[in-house]
């Protein structure tokens, strides 16, 4: 359960930071982890494949959270960076002559 819920909060860090790339690797790198975990509790194999499919399945849903709000912070955070007090300042070097 605990370990579904970082998967969950991991995959909304990267939905926010990274493209879809990242995921593959890191849900090979989350399964791996869950059944390693199972394994070292002497878990059964049903145990084990549910846990592994929570644990993948709350890095998706999350990754998928992530991207929703990178998209919905996105359009503010670039209107702000054009009002900034440099946006309409002259050019820092002097032209040559």
């Amino acid at each position: 359960m605990v370990f579904a819920v970082l998967m969950f909060l991991v995959g909304t860090v990267l939905g926010r930071r990274f493209t879809v790339l990242v995921l593959a690797p890191v849900l090979l790198f989350a399964a791996a982890i869950a059944v390693g975990i199972g394994i070292a509790r002497s878990q059964t194999a049903g145990t084990i494949a549910l846990a592994t499919i929570a644990a993948v399945t709350c890095l998706q849903i999350g990754y998928l959270l992530g991207l929703g709000v990178r998209r919905r912070i996105k359009p503010g955070r670039a209107s702000r960076e054009r009002s900034g007090s440099f946006a309409d300042s002259s050019p820092a070097r002097r032209p040559a002559h």
